[in-house]
């Protein structure tokens, strides 16, 4: 009898319907916090950097313009938490104007790594055969490119008319999109950071893309692809109605790993003085004449550098998290 009763209770709570996603969202955020206290951390630094991003005109001690070289290289104190530059610009100001381009190259360059890798990988690994062979050859020789040398080449291409916006910050076409000297504002920023985006999103869709394909192989083995091909479905539908639903776990994990990738990437090339230029950001920070000072004044460094790791570090956590979280083979492994 107490089977029965057990057995019946198991049944009883498979077919009772489901929550609404919005009541069951505090509930599974609190386990997920609770499961995997790095991969929230992650989580909450990613919010932290949007939130700052955002409200950053209001969160900064100072605008972005001012300077007073009576202050400059001024150690962290009650009035200046992170010390000043060579210019006498609050560096805590700097950093949190950062954040807007952090963000920003950080999604949008994670949003279009996503599209790319979706449409390549899914139409290379379903469709298969001669289709798919020259499309993974042409991935091997985009691949076959050193990356920091292509981001560079795609920089120098796209940004062909400097000091002009062009079409949303792309160097060319109509003046179309929010000015970037229209303010400091998070809109504003926004044209600053398209070629980088773009540039870096064209690069990491690559590797992405085989990843992809490999999780469409993979579905498409399963009996209800076959199945659903053989009833008559479409290419259309199964891919949309059966491929797509089971591979997105494997995308929202490659999106959330690249989202440091795409960081550090940025940093990196701030640093070597392309990219977002007229605008201050982490890797920029760490240039010019930082690498000299930085041997008397470590500051100059130590705040910038330590937003780098925070930030990077944070979203690997959280990439690590959402595979053993999404991933049925690694639930309850850790």
């Amino acid at each position: 009898m107490a089977a029965i009763s057990r057995e019946s209770a198991q049944l009883e709570q498979f077919f009772r319907p489901q929550r609404p996603f919005v009541q069951r969202f505090p509930e599974t955020t609190w386990r997920f916090v609770r499961s995997k206290p790095m991969g929230a951390f992650g989580a909450a630094v990613l919010v932290i950097i949007v939130v700052v991003g955002i409200f950053s005109p209001w969160i900064a001690r100072e605008p972005l313009s001012q300077t007073n070289l009576n202050n400059a290289l001024s150690a962290p104190s009650s009035q200046y938490w992170f010390g000043t530059d060579e210019n006498g610009r609050d560096l805590f100001s700097r950093v949190i104007f950062g954040c807007q381009v952090t963000a920003m190259v950080g999604i949008g360059t994670v949003l279009l790594v996503s599209i790319l890798s979706l449409l390549v990988g899914v139409t290379s690994g379903y469709f298969g055969g001669k289709f798919d062979f020259i499309i993974q050859r042409l991935v091997d020789i985009w691949l076959s490119f050193p990356a920091i040398f292509l981001i560079l080449t795609l920089l120098a291409v796209l940004n062909v008319r400097p000091g002009i916006s062009g079409f949303f910050g792309l160097g060319r076409g109509p003046e179309f999109g929010p000015d970037p000297n229209g303010g400091d504002w998070f809109w504003n920023t926004f044209p600053r950071t398209t070629i980088i985006t773009l540039a870096l999103g064209l690069v990491l869709a690559g590797g992405a893309s085989r990843v992809v394909r490999a999780a469409v192989f993979a579905t498409k083995a399963n009996p209800y692809v076959e199945a659903a091909t053989v009833l008559g479905a479409s290419s259309t539908r199964t891919i949309l109605r059966h491929v797509l639903p089971n591979i997105m776990p494997t995308v929202i994990v490659l999106a959330s790993l690249q989202l440091g990738t795409a960081i550090l990437a940025e940093a990196t090339i701030s640093f070597l003085g392309q990219g977002v230029t007229n605008f201050p950001t982490w890797g920029q920070m760490l240039s010019g004449q930082t690498r000299l000072l930085a041997e008397r004044h470590i500051y100059l460094a130590l705040f910038p550098g330590l937003a780098i790791f925070m930030a990077v570090f944070g979203f690997n956590m959280l990439g690590d998290a959402l595979r053993d979280v999404l991933d049925p083979r690694l639930r309850g492994s850790r």
